[in-house]
């Protein structure tokens, strides 16, 4: 059932009850409640909506996610492009307005330069999803270090997809970009790929 669908199942029980209220005084506070119903927006709390009905109140919590990708890394001089499957792991904290601060571990599986190993990254990041609009837009910084050629180079990423709530759960639809310096080459990696991220939401933390 849409949000729609239930304002209105909402708004026709108000109205239904106000025609049946005994008092003046209890049919002026029906109207207010129904005048309030009517303005106050439906907000969507992060992770989804429970029992298929979107909620007023906003939540935030810990997550945990899983990625799965294909990737591609851009040539260079000597250096074809290569393409490998990917998959990362993060977690974090989700807040109430839309903005989740995450750790994550991406193994890109590509091996730049004739890596011994694949491209792998550790970062810190910052996700902004739109917390009013389904499904959910949203961009994704990433810093840390990546771990290729057998040496720790600083490196950074960026991220652009949607998520689709379905309870707790979000599915992610994305594509990441993910940049690197190796010898005194910028190295340029781009995922295109799935998610899935569990929210557990905590009412009234935040």
């Amino acid at each position: 059932m849409t949000s729609a669908r239930v304002r209105t199942a909402c708004l026709a029980a108000c109205i239904g009850t106000l025609m049946a209220a005994p008092s003046r005084r209890a049919r002026a506070e029906m109207t207010d409640s129904v005048a309030a119903a009517l303005v106050r927006p439906f907000a969507r709390p992060i992770g989804g909506s429970f029992g298929g009905v979107h909620t007023s109140q906003q939540t935030g919590g810990p997550f945990l996610g899983l990625e799965a990708s294909w990737a591609v890394t851009l040539p260079v001089t000597e250096d074809p492009a290569q393409g490998s499957a990917a998959f990362g792991v993060r977690g974090g904290w989700a807040f109430p307005n839309g903005l989740s601060a995450q750790l994550r571990y991406d193994d890109l599986g590509v091996r730049p330069d004739s890596s011994r190993a694949p491209l792998q990254w550790a970062t810190a990041g910052l996700r902004y999803s739109l917390p009013f609009v389904v499904p959910l837009p949203f961009a994704e910084i990433d810093a840390g270090t990546a771990f290729v050629t057998g040496d720790v180079h600083p490196g950074a990423g960026a991220a652009l997809g949607i998520s689709i709530p379905i309870g707790p759960v979000l599915v992610d639809v994305l594509g990441h970009d993910w940049f690197v310096p190796i010898a005194a080459t910028l190295r340029q990696t781009v995922t295109v790929g799935l998610g899935l991220s569990i929210v557990w939401a905590m009412p009234g933390r935040l």
